[in-house]
């Protein structure tokens, strides 16, 4: 029997009369496999769609409004506490954080996004992220980056980074200018959100100002 027929001989099956009080116990389970076969062919898992979105991202033939398409899908999957962690075990943080260095600034500014998204409150994104590199490379963008756009979303990815994570933070102090640090009445410690806070208001002082090439 073909999978429709058994499809169709399921509902006349359990076409019966709302009057009828045996009517739940002669109801029988759709098989969930031939379901998901008739109505999930289609639907991919998630960790498939991040690999192919981050494909799309690096991929020269694609264009970029389908580049930053393929980002917005990204981050809202990484909005998932479980496919943020996932960028580690489908080895997606290396190409993920090269995006912070490509010359459109469209791709730099959702990179930021998306490594923010994933990052924030989830201890062992940080960690991948931290472990990667990413932090360097995205204070380099608060620092320096032409687009002021860019430097923001820049700051909203470290605010993500360093709340609650040391080493991060460390870094970060390690790499900013003595005016930033200078600013802030604080010794920080990540688990200080009064010092995190302080910190990333000088950090958004610095953004709105103009970099000059």
């Amino acid at each position: 029997m073909s999978d429709m027929a058994k499809l169709l001989s399921w509902g006349i099956e359990n076409s019966v009369p709302s009057d009828d009080p045996n009517a739940e116990d002669r109801r029988t389970e759709l098989d969930p496999a031939l379901l998901a076969q008739l109505f999930g062919a289609n639907v991919k898992d998630d960790s498939i769609l991040m690999r192919e979105a981050l494909e799309a991202i690096r991929d020269p033939e694609v264009t970029l409004e389908n580049k930053e398409i393929a980002f917005d899908n990204l981050e809202m999957l990484v909005e998932n506490l479980d496919n943020a962690n996932n960028l580690e075990n489908l080895k997606l943080w290396p190409p993920l954080i090269a995006q912070l260095s490509v010359p459109e600034q469209q791709l730099r500014f959702m990179a930021a996004w998306c490594i923010g998204t994933a990052v924030q409150n989830n201890p062992k994104s940080q960690a991948a992220m931290f472990k990667h590199g990413g932090v360097a490379k995205i204070v380099d963008l608060v620092l320096r980056d032409p687009e002021e756009r860019v430097r923001s979303k820049a700051v909203y990815a470290l605010s993500s980074q360093i709340r609650n994570e040391e080493e991060s933070l460390k870094a970060v102090v390690e790499l900013l200018p003595e005016e930033i640090l200078e600013k802030g009445r604080y010794e920080y410690r990540a688990d200080d959100m009064e010092a995190i806070d302080e910190l990333v208001k000088a950090l958004r002082e610095r953004v709105k100002k103009v970099i000059s090439p």
